[in-house]
């Protein structure tokens, strides 16, 4: 019953110890290993002054060419985004 009872000292000291690690293992201010950064770090897409798509499709497609740029997010910070440009999409390449 003695080991049983030091084994199992040692297991609760190295629970405590990887929940301390989780609770303060962070990158970029986002805890790592806990659920914290989905509930406290994420902001919307409103929330950080981004602004939804709009594409302007005639009303008729039949001899259509449009352009448009696409940005999309893809990083951590507010500014870090993709754009692609698509300078040609008309009927006959689809």
């Amino acid at each position: 019953d003695a080991d049983r009872g030091s084994i199992q000292i040692e297991i609760e000291q190295l629970t405590d110890e990887i929940n301390r690690i989780a609770d303060q293992a962070q990158y970029n201010q986002m805890h790592m290993l806990s659920n914290k950064s989905a509930s406290q770090n994420v902001r919307t897409a409103e929330e950080l002054g981004m602004q939804p798509a709009k594409i302007n499709t005639p009303a008729s497609l039949s001899g259509s060419q449009a352009s448009w740029t696409l940005r999309v997010h893809v990083g951590a910070n507010q500014d870090e985004a993709i754009a692609v440009n698509i300078y040609a999409a008309n009927v006959a390449n689809l």
